[in-house]
């Protein structure tokens, strides 16, 4: 981060905040399921931004509106009680309620400006400067939050999560379950879903000498020197787009995520052929997915697994054609998945793995392509009291993103259209963000 924009932030407070409730000894040794053996130790920022409070927050000083925050954090790490424990190797979690790290800065700056500036240099403001420069080595709490006051009055909540903790989906989870927890002091709304923290029981976790060995299988990459952008694609845009693959492809309902998905991954293959002046290089595409169901809604880590498609030949990056293969490929998995037994999810996800990993190992030269949807988690519905976020900013709004070659998607706002960021080598991005089959549907909004 540069000096101009690190002398934006006046000041710095930083509070331990312990969960309310002292966590029972029969829950102070979580387990790491398999998965979250494999996961690295990645933390994952998330920041919402809210305007000036207009409701009756709006004539409460800064320490009022921290204190609602505090305390309501307090009081739903009871429920979430890892996130303020200490992480025990690759085994465990001790759950002893050390608490988690929680920052309250002032940026003398409005709020717009974090949105309007070029690669994401001033989002960085918003997170704890320690976390987001070490994303993969810090050693503080393993949840960590920031609250950070703008000169216009308007504010933004972040929050990074060592993936060791949990996926996206558990992320959303504890970020909405907070927000109901602060308007609960409020009001008697209830939340609807407690969380449980027994990944181990559907995937089970290796022997305590041999986990060492699985982060060697690690599922999150290692970091390199990127540059993030941001687009939209407006609800008309989509409906185009997914006009064009039912009429070309047997797929007749095409969802958000497949057409987003398949439209960046040709786009991205194609200014990558003008890069290196050659023809296409071929591609492989991850697509992360949800394994709630089968496993229950409420079960909290890394629940994930996931499938490829590879793409060799230029006459296969037709929109159409890759729509109808990550179609293919997900029906395949969710027949895997649809009537497993509990002692087979575990070995029905390393298959997938086993899968992608061979792909990759096998074609060392390929470009890797990783997708992860925030689509239908309800981001713009986190509301601690005085309304909804006015924008989200996704995982790798950063200014140095750490993952090549990722694509995050997420709602809008109004939920009709989708948002998008991608971190790429810094030439990469430099051809796609000016190709203009790309510009036809997505609007770039950083």
């Amino acid at each position: 981060m540069s000096s101009s924009v690190s002398r934006l932030v006046s000041s710095v407070c930083k509070k331990i905040i312990k969960p309310y409730s002292p966590t029972p000894i029969s829950l102070r040794c979580h387990k790491l399921s398999y998965l979250d053996q494999m996961v690295g130790g990645i933390y994952m920022p998330l920041a919402l931004f809210y305007p000036k409070l207009s409701n009756t927050w709006s004539n409460k000083p800064n320490n009022v509106v921290s204190q609602h925050l505090e305390k309501s954090l307090s009081k739903v790490l009871t429920n979430y009680y890892p996130f303020a424990g200490k992480l025990n190797d690759n085994v465990s979690i001790d759950c002893n309620d050390n608490g988690v790290e929680f920052f309250i800065t002032k940026i003398n700056c409005p709020m717009s400006e974090i949105f309007n500036h070029p690669y994401f240099e001033k989002h960085n403001l918003v997170y704890p400067t320690e976390v987001i420069n070490n994303q993969y080595t810090y050693e503080g709490s393993l949840a960590v939050f920031q609250l950070s006051h703008f000169s216009c009055g308007g504010m933004a909540i972040s929050m990074c999560l060592s993936h060791k903790v949990g996926d996206g989906y558990t992320f959303g989870n504890f970020m909405n379950h907070w927000a109901t927890m602060a308007r609960n002091a409020l009001s008697s709304e209830i939340y609807p879903v407690s969380p449980k923290f027994d990944g181990s029981f559907y995937f089970p976790p290796t022997k305590d000498e041999d986990s060492s060995n699985v982060s060697n299988n690690n599922i999150v990459p290692q970091r390199e020197e990127c540059v993030s952008k941001s687009f939209s694609i407006s609800s008309s845009k989509l409906t185009a787009l997914k006009a064009r693959v039912i009429n070309e492809s047997q797929v007749q309902n095409p969802s958000d995520i497949e057409v987003v998905s398949a439209f960046l991954y040709q786009r991205a293959m194609a200014t990558k052929k003008l890069v290196n002046s050659s023809s296409i290089r071929p591609s492989l595409l991850h697509q992360a997915v949800n394994l709630r169901p089968p496993v229950p809604k409420n079960t909290m880590g890394n629940i994930c697994s996931l499938f490829s498609i590879l793409t060799k030949e230029e006459k296969e990056m037709d929109l159409a054609q890759v729509v109808s293969k990550l179609r293919k490929e997900k029906e395949e998995v969710k027949q895997k998945y649809k009537n497993a037994k509990i002692e087979e999810l575990l070995p029905i996800t390393l298959e997938q793995h086993r899968k992608a990993n061979d792909l990759l190992v096998n074609n060392s030269c390929y470009d890797l392509y990783r997708f992860s949807s925030l689509i239908t988690f309800p981001s713009y519905d986190v509301d601690f009291g005085w309304g909804k976020p006015e924008k989200v900013i996704s995982p790798l709004s950063t200014s140095n993103p750490p993952i090549k070659n990722m694509f995050v998607l997420m709602d809008d706002k109004n939920r009709d259209g989708v948002n998008l960021t991608c971190s790429m080598k810094k030439q990469d991005m430099l051809a796609f963000e000016r190709d203009e089959e790309l510009l036809r549907f997505a609007s770039p909004t950083s």
